[in-house]
């Protein structure tokens, strides 16, 4: 599974718009659909940003592990 097909499960699962995911990690719907259909890759920042709006791992989005778990707070 791509990124972008994770950044789109979570988003799904989370039950946010693209606009929404957008607005907590300061990019435009465009980028985040950009990100989803695997047409751009989120900079080490935006990454970041994704974990905290998704409350994901950056290893589940970045492929590393198939586990979906809850982030544990910082």
């Amino acid at each position: 599974m791509s990124t972008g097909t994770r950044i789109a499960s979570v988003r799904g699962f989370r039950r946010m718009t693209q606009d929404q995911l957008g607005s907590l990690v300061g990019v435009t719907k465009q980028t985040v659909s950009g990100w989803e259909r695997d047409r751009r890759t989120p900079d080490a920042n935006d990454l970041v940003n994704l974990c905290h709006a998704l409350n994901c791992s950056a290893d589940y989005l970045l492929g590393l592990t198939d586990g979906f778990t809850d982030r544990l707070p910082a």
